[in-house]
């Protein structure tokens, strides 16, 4: 995006909080920081850290903010994520421009379903953020239903710009091999291969694909195998898990963007159990590829994941239900082929590439600052 914003004639300023990993400015983009206040000691409760950060974090970013916006006089001042909102407001307000929220989804906003004491108390720096007068917000469609959640608490549909994530479309017109990679891990040809590809962290709930693989492979017609892709908190307790279960699990580590393609097309199924959407971008990856899904529905995951039609949808607290979809995909190769198949038809007219997904926002920059006069 910032590729796409400096080859449109557009000149960034990007304030962030100084931490070891030091961003490098380059011509047309200038790195600014302040004091790291998301720097809280790990030994503290979780709520107790939640009372810290976000009221720290838009006293001393937003502070920062407005001197950097009278400063430069910025066009536009954008802020990420619900941390971002009070700063952004208030450096446009100070320097009399448009300010602008980019939400890369909305977490557990989403769960509207929840009784509202749960709700708020896991989704309240979200609702706060809804709350900041800003002049636009750009929500990213992740599966967690953003601008839904955003007209909920108040946002105007007229403030909202919904665009969904861009994905790699030229890997549908691609074959990537499903030989190859199967002939790199010693994966036999008739192994049904399941996929679980995300963050190794307790809100993806990759155990739930773990506990279903015993009676899956009880129960399948086939040979069955796991392999689970990427890194994190939760991978040791999930390897010792599948030890103790005697289960064929493959952990793959951390996937470069570059292989993700070989990875997906290597394997038969993708799973994704997260709790709050399973429309994520591997999701998605893996329909253009032609991968089947079996995934939880919640959130905005049918919107995709459209069940026995481009995957299979389970309910999300039904164990029983997923182990029943991941057993009929893997004892039916036909089922199979044409689940991937018609997932990849629907990622060719649904999906946006980068291109486009780039081409969209930079149009609502253009628009919001009067670089056009007519919306996208």
């Amino acid at each position: 995006m910032f590729a796409g914003l400096r080859r449109a004639g557009w000149d960034l300023h990007l304030l962030v909080p100084r931490t070891g990993d030091r961003i490098v400015s380059e011509p047309g983009l200038t790195v600014h920081t302040f004091p790291n206040v998301l720097a809280v000691p790990g030994f503290l409760p979780a709520p107790l850290k939640r009372l810290w950060l976000l009221p720290a974090f838009w006293a001393v970013a937003g502070r920062h903010a407005v001197r950097l916006g009278r400063e430069l006089r910025p066009a536009l001042v954008m802020g990420f994520s619900h941390y971002g909102a009070w700063p952004a407001w208030r450096a446009g307000r100070a320097a009399r421009v448009p300010s602008v929220l980019k939400l890369f989804g909305v977490m557990q906003a989403v769960r509207l379903d929840w009784p509202l004491p749960r709700y708020l108390y896991h989704a309240a720096e979200g609702i706060l953020a809804f709350k900041v007068p800003l002049d636009h917000f750009l929500i990213l469609n992740d599966g967690t239903r953003g601008a839904a959640a955003a007209r909920r608490w108040g946002v105007p549909a007229g403030r909202i710009t919904y665009l969904p994530n861009g994905i790699d479309m030229e890997w549908a017109e691609r074959d990537f091999g499903r030989e190859a990679t199967r002939a790199e891990f010693g994966t036999g040809r008739d192994t049904v291969v399941f996929l679980s590809l995300s963050r190794l962290v307790e809100s993806k709930r990759v155990d739930r694909i773990v506990e279903a693989m015993p009676e899956t492979m009880r129960r399948s017609t086939a040979p069955v195998e796991l392999w689970i892709a990427g890194d994190g908190p939760s991978r040791p307790g999930l390897e010792r898990r599948c030890q103790a279960l005697g289960i064929r699990a493959r952990f793959l580590g951390t996937v470069t963007h570059d292989r993700v393609p070989f990875v997906m097309a290597g394997a038969d199924v993708f799973v994704s159990t997260s709790t709050l959407t399973n429309m994520s971008i591997p999701t998605c990856e893996a329909m253009v590829v032609g991968t089947p899904v079996v995934a939880l529905d919640v959130g905005g995951t049918s919107e995709v994941v459209r069940d026995g039609e481009t995957g299979l949808l389970a309910p999300e607290e039904n164990a029983a239900a997923l182990v029943e979809c991941m057993v009929r995909v893997a004892s039916d190769r036909d089922l199979r082929l044409r689940l991937g198949r018609q997932a990849r038809e629907f990622a060719r007219a649904h999906f946006m590439g980068w291109e486009a997904r780039v081409a969209a926002e930079i149009a609502l920059v253009d628009r919001l600052t009067g670089r056009a006069s007519e919306p996208a």
